[in-house]
């Protein structure tokens, strides 16, 4: 018969579908209640345990105690157990982060190694419902929308948290009643960090005023997730109306129709990095005649006329490098879109969509004939002109919007530019009264393909 604790654990898996029954789970063991607590349930129920324990060294004689009883209690379960060591302090200067971060980034780094070792197994954590309100109080005091009210996750990626509906008591009941020891970090119990003032002076004042408190915010937080799952689908719903076949954000016409602009455009953009300032200086210069850039860790996002155009941040080079030797006697050497063939002079009928280009074989000789992207210094000597004009000025002249110019092909016969794809061709290798044979390229754009 399960334990009164262990079934509510059990209850938390099944009704979020955490884990499959019987699976191997990696259990995060620091040796403290917590941790011990999630391994001893977690083995009651039946599941194949791995009890991982970090060692950051940096507590001296009492990171040895916590290893040395981390490993007891994974013995005692029957656990496999392993451990890791981590140089803390080297990491966390060559960095420039603090200690609670550098520990973080260390542990869940390890784990995701060990999840992929174990055949994509789930990593169990030791997060429970106390752990949820200091988080909702501490997202609070930083400030914070709706999704920094809805606490923890009891899934995210590969980290699960079968805990979350237990309270610390809960842990510490269970423990007794099943006579399992436990450590005490004591950096838990100095006030020298937000999350501990918070755990050891303010919440404990809160419940004394509130008796009900915990179970209250735990009901706000269950009712803020329901909330924030359909602001999300109503965002996305809406946000499809501001974006072109491209996936570009008109930003002006966002502004012209929504009271609440700015957050709308937060909520379109958070996904790729950018920050609320960032979409207040993007609204504030949609007037703006030239091109803006905002970027984010690994995105840029680049504004024309009210029109923003998002993108990798290494996709400037992918683009400009994407280049096709192309040949009329082998079709399959062109990209997606275009087509090469061979045609008697006599069959050579042009049309106005500016899609098509012929050049006479003869002048074309063995030269190469390249497709490949635009490039900023491209320049173009126009069928009809004297001189040469730089394609990014076709591009202005044509109204091209970013994704527009991103998405450009030039055409080059012997490095020499021959045709702007779609606006110009040049005045060389063209068509003359002694041509006999010409080379047809054709160009069919995505949405005339069925792609738009």
């Amino acid at each position: 018969m399960k334990h009164p604790f262990e079934e509510k654990v059990y209850k938390a898996i099944e009704r979020a579908g955490l884990i499959e029954p019987g699976a191997t789970v990696i259990v995060a063991l620091s040796g403290g209640a917590d941790s011990v607590a999630l391994l001893s349930s977690m083995t009651s129920l039946g599941y194949k345990c791995v009890a991982a324990h970090c060692d950051y060294h940096l507590r001296g004689e009492e990171s040895e105690r916590d290893r040395m009883h981390a490993e007891s209690m994974a013995r005692m379960h029957g656990a496999k157990y392993v451990e890791k060591h981590f140089d803390t302090s080297t990491y966390c200067v060559e960095r420039g982060i603090s200690l609670e971060m550098g520990c973080r980034d260390l542990r869940y780094n390890w784990f995701a190694e060990l999840s992929v070792r174990h055949g994509g197994a789930m990593v169990a954590v030791g997060h429970h419902n106390d752990d949820n309100v200091e988080t909702l109080f501490l997202n609070l005091l930083r400030g914070t929308g709706l999704t920094g009210l809805t606490g923890m996750k009891s899934r995210h990626g590969m980290i699960v948290r079968p805990l979350l509906d237990v309270t610390r008591k809960d842990v510490l009941d269970y423990l007794a009643d099943k006579g399992l020891t436990y450590v005490t970090d004591s950096s838990n119990l100095l006030n020298d960090v937000k999350r501990n003032r918070l755990r050891n002076v303010i919440l404990p004042a809160v419940r004394a005023y509130f008796p009900d408190a915990q179970t209250t915010l735990t009901r706000s937080i269950h009712n803020l997730t329901g909330n924030l799952a359909l602001y999300t689908e109503l965002i996305a719903h809406c946000s499809e109306g501001y974006r072109n076949k491209h996936g570009d954000i008109d930003i002006s016409r966002l502004c012209r129709e929504m009271t609440n602009a700015g957050m709308m455009l937060y909520e379109m953009l958070r996904g790729y990095g950018f920050n609320a300032v960032q979409c207040g200086d993007m609204i504030s210069c949609i007037e703006e005649s030239e091109s803006r850039r905002f970027y984010s860790r690994g995105y840029v996002g680049v504004l024309y006329k009210g029109m923003l155009t998002v993108r990798a941040r290494n996709q400037d080079v992918a683009l400009s490098e994407e280049s096709y030797i192309i040949s009329p006697d082998d079709m399959a050497t062109c990209p997606e879109g275009f087509s090469i063939e061979r045609i008697p002079v006599d069959y050579v009928s042009y049309d106005r969509t500016g899609n098509t280009l012929f050049l006479d074989t003869d002048k074309v000789g063995s030269r190469k004939i390249v497709v490949r992207r635009w490039r900023l210094a491209d320049r173009i000597a126009p069928y009809g002109m004297n001189g040469t004009k730089l394609v990014s000025d076709l591009f202005s002249d044509a109204h091209y919007s970013p994704s527009d110019k991103e998405n450009a092909w030039i055409v080059t016969v012997g490095g020499q530019i021959v045709w702007a794809v779609g606006l110009r061709t040049s005045r060389h290798m063209t068509i003359g009264k002694s041509t006999v044979e010409a080379i047809k390229i054709t160009f069919t754009p995505a949405d005339a393909r069925g792609e738009g």
